[in-house]
């Protein structure tokens, strides 16, 4: 199940976004967690963020043990294919649609 984080805005998401949730919710239950959309479009973001037009999400990894992170971002790299890019930050795994 997927839960957004009080405060966070999805409003003005894009499709493949709603495709990548779907797809993290799934990897992120393989490994046990419950997945928690952090951010998506609000908040506050470099210039030129995809975060601001809706093609970018940040996911919570406060729920996920430590070595498990970066195993589940490469899991939802690989599931989500080259159209995305996941990015494990330092409390946060962020992704974005930006084909290549």
């Amino acid at each position: 199940m997927i839960s957004i984080k009080p405060g966070a805005s999805v409003r003005g998401l894009r499709p493949e976004m709603a495709l990548a949730l779907t797809v993290a919710d799934q990897v992120y239950g393989a490994h046990g967690y419950d997945l928690v959309v952090t951010e998506g479009t609000g908040g506050k973001h470099g210039v030129g963020s995809l975060h601001y037009v809706g093609l970018a999400v940040d996911l919570r990894t406060s729920n996920v043990a430590a070595p498990f992170v970066g195993v589940i971002a490469a899991d939802l790299g690989k599931a989500l294919g080259a159209e995305y890019d996941v990015v494990a930050e330092s409390d946060h795994i962020h992704v974005e649609h930006q084909p290549k």
